[in-house]
């Protein structure tokens, strides 16, 4: 019996991709897909404890599971290369211009490794991955494993030959924080338009393109006109990202993070794009669903599709450029099974979504309390609570 469908490939770098559409979808639609679920093709399949297992499936993409728990993680998220000569500030890591890739032969044996775990899908970032000159042979050797590939990219002077290269990637994500002064705010650079160009490059050579957009008080005031110009050119997958204090964008956090205000219209505002663009699949990072589950969204409804909160070291894990691995793109090992319970403190302890959210944003408590386990103060449920003085407050919640 299925209990719960993860819908999608592998869109992102460095972080699970939850799917907004399915949250109004109509009860009616829900019970539909559960039936044709039962006939899709499996492609893959691991066990499951209990007896349950978990499939991957090609068409529509999918993971269904049958059975109450998943047991390791189902993605990975793997830097093929420290190189980027972007001055982004937002990024998450630190790369340079002369930054070292990894070898193909390597990147195999970690496919390999991480597909004899039962993984099903990778996620490749860098630095920038276009830098990387071997490409076609990084979404080979994930081929040979098994697995799903997905790529994101600045898409910075891409072109119809360059993209051809990626035609063995399941979908390619470019980077896109706003248009225009927007985007050259928040990036540090005027690339707007060539990020456009890119996203109309790789839908003209038939690639499933998505837009990556980091949330922060600047871009959020632009979103509609972002994903307006993003799904015009092409774009048929927008993922939204939370600004996390990792990397370069530790300096600034506090002054560009989203403000309680913006935090709290994150779903309306999510949910007006979902029906203003019917043909395009919205997704909300892990670090985001606080924010989903402090307007009272349907718990059930998020856990019949896979709704991850952070996951880190749990579903997902993240493989550095030296093929150390760590709970996610965002916060540095070891792999702990302090992870797989998240936070039991505080407001969280007994707050409906726990299980679904595991505690807000592990990145985000460690910068502002100190305490990696600590309740992420950005929540407006753990805010309220906090305000209100409520135990357990794991401190600096208004830092």
């Amino acid at each position: 019996m299925i209990r719960r469908i993860r819908l999608g490939h592998a869109p992102n770098c460095s972080s699970l991709g939850n799917v907004l559409n399915a949250l109004v979808w109509t009860q009616m639609a829900v019970a539909a897909l559960w039936v044709a679920a039962e006939a899709w093709p499996a492609r893959r399949r691991r066990g499951e404890p209990g007896g349950g297992e978990t499939r991957a499936v090609e068409d529509p993409p999918a993971l269904v599971t049958t059975g109450d728990r998943v047991d390791g993680p189902i993605e990975a998220h793997v830097q093929v290369t420290k190189a980027c000569g972007l001055p982004c500030p937002s990024c998450h890591i630190d790369p340079t211009v002369d930054g070292a890739h990894v070898p193909v032969e390597a990147l195999d044996a970690r496919f390999a490794g991480l597909a004899a775990r039962g993984v099903f899908r990778v996620a490749i970032g860098g630095g920038e991955a276009l830098r990387h000159p071997d490409l076609p042979a990084i979404a080979a050797a994930a081929a040979r494993h098994g697995l799903t590939i997905g790529l994101t990219t600045a898409g910075v002077g891409l072109t119809e030959r360059r993209a051809a290269d990626l035609a063995g990637f399941a979908q390619v994500n470019v980077s896109l924080d706003g248009v225009g002064e927007t985007f050259a705010a928040a990036r540090g650079y005027d690339g707007a338009e060539g990020a456009l160009r890119a996203i109309r490059v790789l839908a003209g050579a038939g690639a499933r393109v998505g837009v990556n957009v980091v949330l922060d008080r600047v871009t959020f005031e632009s979103l509609e006109e972002t994903v307006l110009a993003a799904v015009d050119a092409g774009a048929r997958d927008i993922q939204l990202l939370r600004l996390k204090p990792a990397g370069r964008a530790v300096a600034g956090y506090l002054d560009r993070r989203l403000t309680p205000e913006q935090g709290w219209a994150l779903w309306p505002r999510a949910r007006a794009l979902v029906e203003a663009h019917p043909g395009v699949t919205f997704r909300v990072d892990c670090s985001l669903v606080p924010f989903l589950a402090a307007h009272g969204v349907d718990p059930e409804r998020m856990r019949a599709f896979a709704f991850l909160g952070c996951h880190g070291g749990d579903a997902l894990v993240s493989v550095d450029p030296s093929g150390n691995e760590h709970p996610c793109s965002f916060v540095a090992g070891p792999v702990t099974p302090r992870w797989r319970e998240g936070v039991t403190t505080g407001p969280c302890g007994d707050c409906t979504y726990r299980e679904l959210c595991r505690g807000g944003c592990h990145a985000v408590a460690a910068h502002l309390t100190g305490d990696l386990f600590a309740p992420d103060p950005e929540c407006p449920m753990v805010a309220a609570s906090l305000s209100a003085g409520a135990p357990g407050d794991g401190a600096g919640a208004s830092a």
